[in-house]
């Protein structure tokens, strides 16, 4: 695997983390009604708290393993 691509995955990755921050700063500010809708209609049953916790740690655990070699 090229570093390109894995450069690639990163940048995509990173921007991942930035929606998923941007959406639970969203979700935060919804009434308890509207955040139970939204938790319930997710496929995985998770709110966006999950989802950005969720991609922070796939980021630094690929991170640490990528600066191990």
């Amino acid at each position: 695997m090229s570093m390109n691509e894995m450069d690639d995955f990163l940048y995509h990755l990173k921007k991942y983390m930035e929606y998923t921050t941007e959406m639970r700063s969203s979700y935060e500010h919804l009434s308890d009604r509207e955040k139970n809708l939204i938790v319930e209609s997710s496929p995985t049953k998770q709110g966006p708290e999950t989802l950005s916790k969720q991609a922070y740690a796939w980021h630094d655990e690929l991170f640490d393993r990528l600066n191990k070699k």
